[in-house]
């Protein structure tokens, strides 16, 4: 509006025109400033009869905490560090609007120092771009330093998804690989079992013991032939019994057992 130079206040000699268009120019400059104001701060400020008056006050107060807003974007921007996990470029934009801020206290940056700066900042896989960029021995300006990081960056995008669809297919290759090798085993051994397939055993048969014992009533304290459960030993038995039973029933004489 043409009207900031009121601020430093009234010139010691004008003539009259001069004054008339100064102090419009002072009406105007604090109605813009007051009208700005947040309304807490509006009752506090608008009794002061000058721009030049109004604009001390407003220094004394809040220029403290603009030279500590100053020092902070400095910090911040001293201490930016970019990492792998997000987008160069959005983060070299983050960069670069630090330094446009500063420029409202005022403090310009200049362009290739900015542009230095997004180059020293680069995360660590950009090493070797970033030295390859230094080794160009010349200026960048941020808008080509900014081209030449998102080709880059999408070069890399694309290597990247590149290779992860090369390994995806390597993958499905050798399990179909796999797949027909297992499948080819498979029927070469059907085959091979349909022309001659083996017997497959249906009986089942005692194992002999290996050890000594009975094989009529399973005990291990005799052998077989002394078993009392083999046949001709169950007639001797019924023999001696029925002898016997007759000699008790009265048949005199002595029993002559014949041998078997």
């Amino acid at each position: 509006m043409s009207c900031y130079d009121v601020a430093k206040g009234k010139p010691e000699q004008f003539t009259p025109e001069e004054e008339k268009t100064f102090m419009a120019a002072d009406n105007l400059f604090r109605g813009a400033v007051i009208s700005a104001l947040d309304k807490k701060y509006v009752d506090n400020y608008i009794i002061c009869s000058t721009a030049k008056e109004l604009w001390d006050a407003l220094e004394a107060k809040f220029g403290v905490s603009d030279a500590g807003s100053e020092l902070y974007l400095m910090e911040q921007l001293f201490d930016y560090k970019m990492v792998d996990s997000r987008s160069v470029i959005e983060q070299a934009h983050e960069i670069q609007a630090l330094a446009k801020e500063l420029e409202q206290f005022p403090c310009v940056l200049p362009e290739k120092f900015v542009a230095g700066g997004i180059i020293a900042k680069l995360p660590p896989s950009w090493k070797d771009f970033a030295t390859s960029l230094k080794h160009q021995r010349k200026e960048f300006g941020l808008a080509e330093l900014m081209g030449t990081l998102d080709v880059e960056e999408k070069a890399r995008a694309k290597d990247t998804h590149g290779k992860g669809v090369e390994s995806s297919s390597a993958n499905v290759v050798q399990k179909k690989k796999q797949f027909a090798f297992r499948n080819k085993k498979k029927n070469k051994q059907e085959n091979k079992q349909g022309a001659n397939p083996k017997p497959k055993q249906t009986a089942t048969f005692k194992k002999k013991k290996a050890e000594g014992g009975c094989f009529v009533c399973g005990s291990d304290d005799h052998w077989a032939s002394g078993c009392p459960d083999r046949k001709f030993k169950r007639e001797e038995k019924k023999s001696v019994n029925m002898v016997i039973g007759e000699a008790e029933g009265g048949t005199s004489g002595p029993a002559t057992l014949e041998p078997y």
